[in-house]
């Protein structure tokens, strides 16, 4: 089998010739896994661990997006500030909030959102030939979107996404409508540029915490579901398949997701409330496929490779069984994660 056709078949809940494998990293553990391996590129990295698919986006060519200062202007408007964890890792987090004070519907109007005009699309449809015998999917970022994580929490702020559902939801439904016209427009560039050889669109949006949802199924069914439906049906026009990825106890929403379209739900992160393998497989297994699994809160920065070994032998005779799995971590590999912890748990995904 090829790469695209062992993870069609899982998708098609066919058992390929082995389980396919999902990637999921921060900058900084790509530095050192190349670092460690003796790796020039991405691709080295990819071919080494036998990874099953690629992830493409445009390039952004609008106006710089550093500041002097040091931060970085995002494409909505939302300046940002990298914050350092440790010695060798951080994230990026907001300064603050352009539309956290606005209530007045008109001034939605005036807002500078995006252009498409702003990235080229030129070397999709190269990039997807070149690497047709993988499984293509939109990267995390811009070519992924979001509704409420990123950028509706970052334009107005945490608390008013879940107080405006209630106190003010006349704004909240068109500034999620202002997001969507420029998502919509952005996905039929990307699809059409790519001549429809893109085969998965995922959508990346946190609605879990660690216990539960943070919000309740009628709320997320009202405001986020029909936009999530009408991204995934504007990528499905294009032959693509929908990848939904929300960390968290997200049980709750999953038939919510499938009805909006989706085909694969990403990460089955384990350690989450309700979030079982086993019961997870037996309820949605012939609806819809899982990624991840491997978990990156305890075992793989704490275990032994061995550990990892026989946790990833004992999820692919969870979940393997009739296809629909693809096997990766439960959020991205962190930068406390052992390097031979990852390549134990590929190395062991393909025995």
């Amino acid at each position: 089998m090829t790469h695209k056709e062992r993870v069609i078949a899982s998708l098609n809940h066919r058992e390929p010739d082995r389980v396919p494998r999902m990637y999921r990293d921060v900058p900084e553990v790509r530095a050192r896994l190349k670092r460690d391996l003796n790796l020039a590129s991405d691709e080295e990295l990819f071919r080494l661990l036998d990874i099953d698919f690629r992830w493409v986006d445009p390039v952004y060519a609008g106006k710089p997006l550093m500041l002097p200062n040091g931060n970085k202007m995002d494409i909505w408007g939302v300046e940002w500030k990298y914050t350092r964890f440790s010695e060798t890792a951080g994230y990026w987090n907001e300064v603050a909030h352009p539309l956290a004070a606005v209530e007045d519907l008109s001034a939605l109007d005036d807002y500078p959102w995006p252009s498409v005009s702003d990235w080229d699309f030129s070397g999709m449809e190269k990039f997807c030939l070149d690497n047709e015998e993988y499984a293509i999917m939109t990267a995390p970022g811009i070519a992924s979107p979001g509704i409420l994580q990123y950028p509706v929490q970052n334009l107005i702020g945490i608390e008013r996404s879940f107080t405006d559902p209630f106190i003010n939801p006349e704004f909240l439904e068109k500034l999620i409508g202002k997001v969507l016209e420029f998502h919509l427009a952005f996905i039929d560039k990307l699809f059409s540029s790519a001549g429809g050889r893109i085969d998965f669109f995922r959508i990346g949006d946190d609605f879990g915490t660690q216990q539960g949802l943070i919000m309740d199924t009628d709320t997320w069914k009202a405001f986020f579901q029909p936009a999530f439906k009408a991204m995934a049906d504007a990528a499905k026009k294009y032959g693509a398949h929908y990848y939904q990825h929300s960390c968290g106890a997200i049980r709750d929403l999953i038939p919510g997701f499938i009805e909006a379209g989706a085909e694969v739900i990403d990460p089955l992160q384990v350690k989450a409330s309700g979030m079982n393998p086993a019961e997870l497989k037996k309820e949605f297994g012939n609806l819809v496929t899982f990624s991840g699994g491997i978990d990156e809160q305890e075992l793989l920065p704490h275990g032994t490779p061995e550990m990892i070994r026989r946790e990833v032998r004992r999820m692919i005779s969870i979940m393997a069984p009739g296809g629909g799995y693809f096997i990766g971590p439960t959020h991205n590999f962190q930068d406390d994660i052992p390097t031979e912890n990852i390549l134990a748990m590929y190395e062991a995904a393909g025995s």
